[in-house]
Formats: C-alpha cells, structure tokens, sequence
C-alpha cells in the first residue's frame, strides 16, 4: 500500500465535551467517545456496558480523582450505578464492577475514538510524514492506549498484533501527558501508525480495585476515562495544528501545579477508585 502525506488532523475531542467542544451536563452521552467492547464479570462482549460513554455528575467526581477541567469530563461506560450498592444506572454515576486483574470478578472496559486525518494519497495510505500528538489520560483504576489497533471478532483488541502505545497502572490521579507519534525524537519512540482517512484512538481501562490477580468480591468500584490536555497539543511534520476548542492549541510549556493526595476510600466499601468505530 503506498504511503500518503498528513496535511491536517481533525475530529480530536477531550471526554465529555459536545460537537462545539462545551462541557456536557452530567448524565449526559458523550457523542464522540463510545465503549466498543466490555468484559465484566467473565461476560465478553457484556452487552450492558457497551454503547455511548455517559458523562459523570461533578458531585460524583472520586476526591482521589484528577478533577475535572474547564475542557474535559470524565466518562463512563453505560451501565454505571451512582453507588457501591447499585441504584439507577446511566445518571452520572461511576460504580461499575471489577474486582482484580483475573478471574470472573475482572472487568475491563474498551473506549474508542475516530478522528481524521487529510492528505495527500487515498484513504488508507499509511502517513509518511512524521505526526505527533499530545494527550494526557487518568483512568480508574488502570489504562493501556493503542492507535489503530487490530481487533478480535468480539471487538477486543488483538493485543498480539497491536502496538502498545502507553500504559499506567493507578492512574487515576495522573498528570503526565504522553504523545502519540510515527516517529522516534526527545518525546519517546515510534508507538504508532497512523493513516490517511479516519483513524481511531482506543483506551482499554482495567477497574482492578487496585487488586492484583484474583479476588473473590463482586462489589461495585468506581471506574472512569478522563482524556485532557497539559502539554502541546498536536503536530503535522513539526509544525502546530491547532484545532480550536477541541485539543487545546498551547505555546510552550503548561506548567501544571499538582497537589498528591491520599486516595479516599468509603468505610467498608471497595476501593475508588469494534472497533466502532475500528
């Protein structure tokens, strides 16, 4: 397949934002961020959790948790309850289940992305001139990211034949903005590849309850996708393209002040903490 020149890159939206890049009232469906697979409770391709991300209220917002900002929310998959003992799902809560990294009680959640890229070359041509973008991702409990991954018949990622482009266990307070690029500079190595036409960003996020292997607890945990910006925000060939409103254009460095905090955890309660689209 010939390769094809990247001129512009449009259709990137932080989580919880509408089609003109305002915040989303709590509840609400993200139009842009879906969940294209779940495995909850030993159930692949758990139907109850997949669909439109729902945006969490700010009043559910963990105190453990990255808060939300004046361009980006949290998100959750569809099915979330506002408690640890269930209740109405879809109201902005952010309960889900998943207990451990093993085991029926393990419970990961696939969020995906389109976003386009125009250029020279048909759609489909991989991109030859270098791209990076700049994004940063806090997860409960934990996230790994690809660009354009393979996907298995049920939608999950075919981790075997994808390229990993981050990852980060306890990320629900993370401050640390990673890039994705087809190149190697200062920034970190080559993580992906990216293609004229639409492309797809897809984050699968593990609710461990900071559990380890596997545990015998089926309780609800608080789980969540929050994608926002703290450093450059994306480039064509080594050159800015600000896409207003969406990821956020940014001259120099952001400098960030970031308090550490304990995570909080409720007496008694578990911890806080296809593709589409591809």
């Amino acid at each position: 397949m010939y390769g094809g020149a990247a001129t512009n890159i449009n259709g990137l939206y932080y989580t919880g934002v509408n089609n003109t890049y305002g915040l989303l009232s709590g509840a609400s469906q993200d139009p842009h961020w879906s969940v294209t697979y779940a495995n909850v409770n030993g159930t692949s391709g758990n139907a109850t959790y997949q669909g439109p991300a729902y945006v969490v209220n700010g009043g559910n917002i963990d105190p453990g948790w990255v808060q939300n900002t004046g361009s980006a929310q949290w998100i959750v998959p569809p099915g979330a309850s506002p408690t640890s003992a269930g209740g109405s799902t879809n109201t902005g809560g952010d309960y889900l289940p998943g207990n451990g990294t093993t085991g029926t009680n393990a419970a990961s959640y696939t969020y995906t992305l389109a976003f386009q890229i125009s250029g020279a070359g048909g759609n489909g041509s991989a991109v030859t001139n270098n791209i990076s973008i700049s994004l940063t991702i806090a997860s409960d409990d934990q996230y790994s990211i690809y660009v354009n991954p393979a996907l298995n018949g049920n939608g999950s990622v075919k981790t075997g034949s994808s390229t990993l482009a981050s990852s980060r266990t306890n990320a629900w307070n993370n401050t640390t903005s990673i890039y994705l690029q087809n190149f190697t500079d200062s920034n970190g190595s080559a993580n992906a590849n990216f293609k004229i036409g639409t492309n797809y960003i897809t984050i699968v996020v593990d609710n461990t309850n900071s559990t380890t292997g596997t545990s015998g607890s089926n309780a609800l945990n608080p789980s969540g996708l929050l994608v926002y910006q703290v450093g450059a925000a994306m480039t064509v060939g080594g050159n800015p393209v600000p896409e207003v409103g969406t990821w956020l254009p940014v001259v120099g460095a952001l400098g960030l002040f970031v308090v550490r905090r304990f995570r909080l955890r409720e007496p008694g309660a578990a911890s806080v903490g296809q593709r589409l689209l591809d």
